[in-house]
């Protein structure tokens, strides 16, 4: 869910598509947090990328920690692309010729972290913060609510799913209250379709 602007991320400087995925910053994209895989053998939070920013909290809301740190894998919840046919075709290459995608967690954020291993843009978490981020178990240390411009409601539950003043976290209290003020303005204007 979208909290603030973002423009300046149309502003990246990404590989040009002439390059044909072969550069060293074919997209754009957030870590994916190691909290977030279902291999409980990988699920070790000092090795997740973004514990190395725990120190250096105000640094996180501006740099994204190196692509090839923890993981190295960018979650697929928000990407900035310069589309291309030559790269949509290496992508579709790596899924015809490799028998690693049957082993895949995350089918999108797995297979452009194998294609493009450490040629990708990290981003600051604030573009793509995990609602799991903001537990204290995670990376509460460099949460800031304050900087956040948009939210991936990850994993379950959603904060749909439960009922106004009843959420299980405070970030899906900030679903309803975006939700509820959307729904009273579609009402004004006389939209009542019920979504």
């Amino acid at each position: 869910m979208v909290l603030r602007n973002m423009d300046e991320l149309m502003d990246l400087d990404l590989d040009p598509p002439s390059l044909d995925g072969k550069g060293s910053r074919v997209f754009a994209a957030s870590h994916a947090c190691i909290d977030e895989v279902f291999d409980s053998s990988l699920r070790i939070h000092a090795n997740c990328a973004f514990t190395t920013q725990h120190k250096d909290p105000d640094a996180a809301q501006k740099a994204g920690p190196s692509p090839t740190a923890g993981l190295g894998m960018p979650n697929g919840g928000l990407q900035v692309v310069n589309p291309s046919k030559t790269v949509y075709d290496l992508i579709l290459q790596r899924l015809a010729t490799s028998t690693a995608v049957e082993s895949y967690d995350f089918a999108d954020q797995s297979l452009l972290s194998d294609t493009f291993w450490g040629r990708w843009v990290s981003i600051p978490y604030i573009y793509n913060a995990l609602k799991t981020m903001a537990w204290p178990e995670t990376h509460e240390k460099m949460w800031q609510e304050d900087q956040i411009k948009n939210i991936h409601y990850l994993l379950s539950p959603k904060p749909w799913d439960e009922k106004p003043g009843e959420e299980m976290y405070s970030t899906h209290k900030w679903w309803w209250i975006y939700n509820l003020e959307r729904l009273a303005q579609e009402e004004r204007s006389g939209i009542t379709d019920d979504f």
